[in-house]
């Protein structure tokens, strides 16, 4: 993209239209798309020069009822882009959210055709984004899902884009507003005649992949050329015309589709069919694409094999290969307890906090197996005797780390985290994060009963929304006013004295502080526009 290119596109456009402090933060560098509800554009932070999506409305009825923000807000998932922030004034509002680099489902199918499998591994991927989604309270229901808004990256993983009209599921309406979605792929629902639910998503789901298995939009014309019977009755149940007739949710259709494949055999089929297409593709070199040989995996930490065999739902007398650990994105162990997923991690921590004498230290001293994890993206090894974390500098795809409780005093190993986004360092050695400097993505960090004086220690890290200091030796707020994207801080427990600083974060909403407080906190009430609260 040329400069002069760049020039000529910013002088085309009235920049007076859109709010002051988002052309302050960012600049626009291309127009993806413009229509009735307004406009897309790839932009670039004029601070970090990180790029990002922008969607502008500008129609003042559509700006009025637009979800956009809220969804992405609500959502953390590997298969949806993240919320960075909005804008507004009276005439727009601007929704900036992650870029997600790679092609566009469609665009990719104009380039080679797809096998049955690569098919399936795509549709899969989307099941398990939809599970999400309608599983939420209430349920989120895309409303558009069509190739253009599926992108494919370069480790053939989808993420499912633009949620311009999506919508909460309201049980007690019984229509919509109107929304039309795109032709062929949107449900009958979707015209009016009744209200839109998760159905909906299904039905598109369904027209998706009759589309990739024939290029053809048109089903009951299509399903007359598909010779497996299996995928022509799971698309007819996804595009009845009655949502009764409908799965009811994603869940089924992913069953229906994987058929008796064991969950480890499932996910083995699908990475390797992606990365066989994204290879195919151009999104990777055929000379870096090596697809993994079975050889036996050994463990320096039992722990940690426990944990992994847990994640792939194998017992301790199968050998685990390689091929099996690209499937680990998330790994939970608490003191002695490995656990199988987020929610029994959590009972661990909740069994931990009663004291209810169950969880013990654990014994990991070493990280040296994790960079064997080549996919992991999040990671909680807490109440451990980790002290080096060197071996996580190997992990590319960090996207959350939870040490808590843990003697470490280092996290210099974790500066080329370029994904990261959550940091949970409670009740460990650490007094300086500067060396974080360069995580941009980086926005919440809890750094309670660390050795952190000051906010001085973590200058740098200038886009953090929730800082966690409670119980820590916190004395001073130096430098806070250059965190401006602040939203949240936890501040209980510790020895501020002055709370004035905070005045100058133009995005805080709340602050939670502690009785020892009061007198800090009664200084600033009358003028503070965030909310506080007492823990």
């Amino acid at each position: 993209m040329t400069n002069e290119f760049i020039e000529n596109f910013e002088a085309s456009f009235d920049d007076s239209r859109f709010p002051s402090d988002f052309m302050q933060n960012y600049e626009l560098m291309e127009c993806f798309s413009h229509n009735d509800m307004g406009e897309t554009f790839f932009v670039k932070d004029r601070q970090t020069s990180d790029y990002y999506v922008t969607k502008c409305y500008s129609d003042i009825s559509l700006y009025a009822h637009t979800t956009e923000s809220d969804i992405l807000k609500k959502m953390n998932h590997d298969g949806l882009p993240s919320y960075i922030g909005e804008f507004r004034n009276e005439k727009m509002l601007c929704v900036v959210r992650e870029f997600i680099q790679g092609k566009s489902l469609d665009k990719l199918v104009q380039e080679i055709p797809l096998t049955k499998q690569q098919s399936i591994a795509i549709i899969t991927q989307l099941c398990e984004i939809l599970i999400y989604l309608h599983g939420q309270s209430p349920p989120i229901i895309h409303r558009d899902i069509k190739p253009q808004n599926i992108i494919i990256n370069e480790q053939g993983k989808i993420t499912l884009i633009d949620f311009g009209i999506s919508r909460m599921y309201n049980q007690i309406s019984q229509v919509d507003t109107l929304c039309l979605g795109t032709k062929y792929y949107a449900a009958p629902e979707q015209y009016g005649f009744s209200q839109t639910d998760c159905r909906s998503d299904i039905y598109s789901l369904g027209v998706l992949l009759c589309w990739l298995l024939t290029g053809n939009v048109d089903v009951q014309q299509a399903l007359k050329t598909i010779p497996d019977r299996h995928l022509v009755n799971i698309i007819k149940k996804c595009t009845a015309f009655d949502p009764q007739n409908r799965y009811k949710e994603a869940t089924q259709i992913k069953d229906a589709l994987t058929g008796h494949l064991s969950r480890r055999k499932m996910l083995i089929l699908i990475v390797t069919s992606l990365l066989i297409l994204a290879a195919a593709l151009g999104l990777l070199n055929f000379a870096k694409l090596v697809l993994p040989q079975p050889i036996r995996i050994t463990f320096q930490e039992p722990l940690i094999e426990h944990a992994v065999r847990l994640a792939l739902q194998i017992d301790g007398n199968e050998e685990i290969t390689e091929q099996d650990l690209l499937l680990i994105t998330d790994l939970y162990i608490f003191g002695n307890k490995a656990a199988a997923n987020e929610e029994i991690f959590n009972d661990y921590v909740e069994s931990f906090v009663n004291n209810d004498g169950t969880i013990l230290r654990g014994d990991i001293n070493t990280l040296s197996d994790l960079p064997k994890l080549k996919n992991l993206r999040r990671i909680s090894l807490s109440y451990q005797n980790i002290m080096d974390l060197s071996p996580l500098s190997e992990l590319n795809n960090l996207e959350y780390v939870d040490l808590r409780h843990n003697p470490l005093d280092d996290v210099t190993s974790l500066s080329g985290a370029a994904s990261l986004t959550s940091l949970i360092l409670f009740d460990t050695n650490v007094s300086d994060l500067t060396s974080l400097h360069n995580c941009y993505r980086l926005t919440t960090l809890d750094v309670g009963y660390t050795r952190v004086k000051s906010t001085a220690a973590m200058s740098g890290l200038t886009f953090l929304r929730s800082l966690v200091i409670r119980k820590a030796p916190l004395q001073s707020l130096d430098q806070i006013e250059t965190f401006t994207m602040l939203e949240e801080m936890y501040l209980s427990e510790t020895q501020l004295l002055d709370l004035s600083p905070l005045l100058k974060l133009p995005r805080l909403q709340q602050v939670e502080v502690s009785e020892n407080m009061r007198l800090a906190v009664e200084a600033i009430s009358e003028v503070a526009q965030f909310k506080i609260i007492y823990k």
